[in-house]
């Protein structure tokens, strides 16, 4: 293997490290209570909606990829990739805006106790998953307009 083909293992693996160290970092500054309860009580009282969340999440992203090898897509095709994105942002929402109307608790209280259960604060939790939003429409744009 010759050095070029390290790049992106060394690219991936400093990547990690850091997005590890900010998770550690942030986590230090996470806010204790919300509405008078403790996170550990916010995430006991949400374990299902985190658990379903945290599941719909990988479903999604897997969903989306494996359109690479059942539908026929070329590597280079950006479209299964987006909506594998957009699909692991959407599926989590919906748990996290469902399961709580439907057993009568906070939605607003869920997306909280979600975010804490990530162990990183509100808004990085859903930058990403509002990024995941925009790749979505994109993805169906796409297939739209190329008519598959």
């Amino acid at each position: 293997m010759d050095i070029h083909a390290w790049g992106p293992t060394v690219s991936g693996v400093a990547g990690g490290l850091i997005a590890t160290w900010l998770v550690a970092y942030w986590a230090r500054g996470l806010q204790t209570h919300y509405r008078g309860w403790s996170r550990a009580a916010l995430r006991r009282r949400h374990r299902t909606t985190i658990w379903t969340a945290n599941i719909l999440l990988f479903v999604g992203l897997l969903g989306g990829l494996a359109l690479y090898p059942l539908g026929g897509f070329t590597s280079n095709d950006h479209r299964p990739a987006f909506l594998a994105f957009g699909l692991a942002s959407l599926l989590p929402l919906s748990a996290l805006v469902i399961i709580p109307f439907l057993t009568g608790r906070s939605v607003r209280e869920s997306f909280v106790a979600f975010a804490l259960g990530q162990g990183a604060p509100v808004w990085a939790t859903y930058l990403p998953l509002a990024g995941g939003m925009v790749c979505l429409v994109v993805a169906m744009v796409g297939f739209v307009s190329n008519g598959s």
